[in-house]
């Protein structure tokens, strides 16, 4: 067993798929599915077996990788800290949302980089972040956010699912409608809404909801910051719509919009960003994290392109 084989499981069982896998290993498909046969053969039993879905792990195979992850983090460690002109501190800027937080994912984040010291890792979380504009002018390597309206389609982009939340009305506790079962788009016409400053991707993307369903504003109050916003929300300001899990971390209300509408917290960056093998493990980390959470969606659990 070779520690290069241990690290082609670990990806296939991440993207659940050979050719993916191949690729982000920069390796060719027929290569990998001979080194894992080889590994299978040494280890007289299966990894993987093939469903509709792609790749799965056997029982033996979840075994395997569970032993075998802290071995990765480790040979990880041991190649940053032996190079030949002694270089440390490699450096990550990562663009954080507030889903991270509501969704309770920071502290994970932070015992993922107490175990990578040699990675200097830099949290950006500036309210209104435009996140594509950060990627693209490298001022950060990747995001964890939502992606912006209009932007499901970009051929430059590798976008990867974490954790999927019903789009909710968030308004005062006190607010008569927070015990209605749902609220439709048309129910806000003539609300007062809470968003971010003029023309951030918040507010860029309450203006084309708006539009899209003929909806008009009674007012609009604008804030550069999270706090605020969910202050004047509790304060029965006006409403905001946002993620499910913000109701109970910052004590709000949610109300479900009717029809039902999804919006994930995703791992965003460019696809040549995806090159960076520290990038590479800290997704495969993260999507791991949902997957044992229960959180992750469909995406985050199949091979992400």
């Amino acid at each position: 067993m070779t520690i290069a084989q241990v690290l082609y499981v670990l990806e296939i069982a991440d993207c659940r798929s050979i050719s993916a896998a191949a690729e982000r290993q920069f390796i060719s498909q027929s290569a990998l599915s001979q080194q894992i046969q080889r590994l299978e053969g040494e280890l007289g039993y299966p990894l993987f077996v093939r469903t509709p879905r792609g790749l799965t792990l056997t029982a033996a195979g979840e075994t395997f990788c569970r032993e075998a992850r802290p071995v990765a983090e480790q040979w990880q460690r041991l190649c940053s800290a032996v190079k030949p002109d002694g270089r440390r501190g490699r450096r990550l800027r990562i663009g954080m949302g507030a889903r991270v937080y509501s969704n309770r994912l920071f502290q994970d984040i932070a015992r993922y980089f107490d175990s990578h010291p040699e990675i200097d890792v830099t949290f950006v979380t500036e309210a209104g972040l435009d996140v594509l504009a950060g990627l693209r002018d490298r001022s950060i390597d990747l995001a964890l956010d939502r992606l912006p309206a209009g932007e499901e389609g970009d051929p430059s982009l590798f976008v990867c699912d974490l954790v999927q939340e019903r789009q909710c009305v968030l308004m005062s506790p006190d607010d008569p409608r927070a015990a209605l079962p749902w609220l439709s788009f048309g129910d806000l016409q003539g609300c007062n809404m809470i968003s971010g400053l003029e023309n951030s991707a918040e507010d860029r993307m309450l203006r084309r909801t708006c539009q899209e369903y003929g909806i008009s504003l009674s007012r609009v109050y604008r804030s550069d910051g999270i706090e605020t916003n969910m202050h004047l929300v509790r304060d029965g300001m006006g409403v905001v719509l946002g993620p499910e899990s913000f109701a109970s971390y910052y004590g709000v209300s949610a109300v479900p919009l009717h029809p039902e509408t999804f919006v994930s917290l995703k791992f965003i960056c460019l696809q040549n960003g995806m090159k960076k093998k520290d990038v590479q493990l800290f997704r495969s980390y993260l999507c791991g994290v949902c997957r044992r959470r229960g959180t992750a969606c469909e995406r985050c659990t199949s091979p992400c392109t």
